[in-house]
């Protein structure tokens, strides 16, 4: 298990981050981002669609996330991320992911098509939310401005049971401790020396936290914790940089 410094290469790209939000610098006009919805009695079918809105092929990478909080038993959330890439010719609309999601008048659903760029920047994106003031049929959709901050997205990039069992544990512990944060958090697994499985944890394109993956529970259910832990500390480290910033 390793724990990465928080250096002042790491410092540099927090203040970018900073001044990136506090810009609102998200043009989207480049893809155009759309959430088509089928709505039936107790479901509903998401699809993600992408439009190349420029004169040139444009390649990005996506993320269509449904977040499902259940309002009438605390601390019950569920997270399914679904991820890809993508090549547009000038002016194609294409259909992404699709997911169904089941739904009823206790459960708030937040839906999320993120397209980035090669640098990870968001470069387009739309959210809908479903009963977010507690009364069935109530939608409100949130169109793609400039003062929308992402938070609380975890992005499975794992491979193997071993990867999804971490992920779960750790998306868990997560929400359990309240962490929410403004920035994605990608669980990125890849294969090491012999076979072995090597499981980080990546913010703003650091690693805060990596450990190579054995299949025992009570071991990942270990590094789940501690991970959950260090990603805590992580965002309350950038929030004290942030405030000390604006005092100064």
């Amino acid at each position: 298990m390793k724990l990465a410094s928080i250096n002042y290469t790491l410092i540099i790209l927090l203040l970018s981050n900073y001044f990136c939000y506090a810009q609102n610098n998200v043009p989207q006009d480049q893809i155009k981002a759309k959430i088509d919805i089928e709505r039936t009695e107790n479901s509903i079918k998401i699809t993600g669609t992408a439009e190349n809105l420029i004169d040139i092929t444009k390649s990005a990478s996506y993320t269509l996330s449904v977040i499902k909080n259940s309002m009438s038993t605390k601390n019950n959330k569920s997270n399914n991320v679904q991820e890809g890439l993508l090549t547009l010719e000038p002016g194609e609309k294409i259909k992404l992911s699709s997911t169904q999601v089941n739904i009823n008048e206790d459960d708030e659903i937040i839906i999320m098509l993120l397209f980035f760029n090669e640098e990870m920047q968001v470069i387009s994106k739309e959210r809908l939310v479903f009963n977010n003031d507690k009364k069935k049929n109530n939608t409100q959709i949130i169109p793609p401005d400039g003062n929308f901050i992402l938070k609380g997205i975890v992005t499975d990039n794992t491979k193997t049971k071993i990867g999804k069992d971490y992920y779960d544990k750790y998306y868990y512990y997560y929400n359990d401790i309240g962490i929410n944060g403004n920035e994605i958090v990608f669980i990125n697994e890849e294969l090491s020396f012999g076979r072995n499985i090597r499981i980080s944890l990546e913010i703003n394109n650091e690693i805060i936290y990596e450990f190579m993956a054995r299949p025992d529970d009570e071991f990942l259910d270990a590094v789940a914790t501690e991970s959950a832990k260090i990603t805590y500390f992580y965002f309350k480290e950038k929030e004290k940089q942030r405030k000390y910033f604006t005092q100064y």
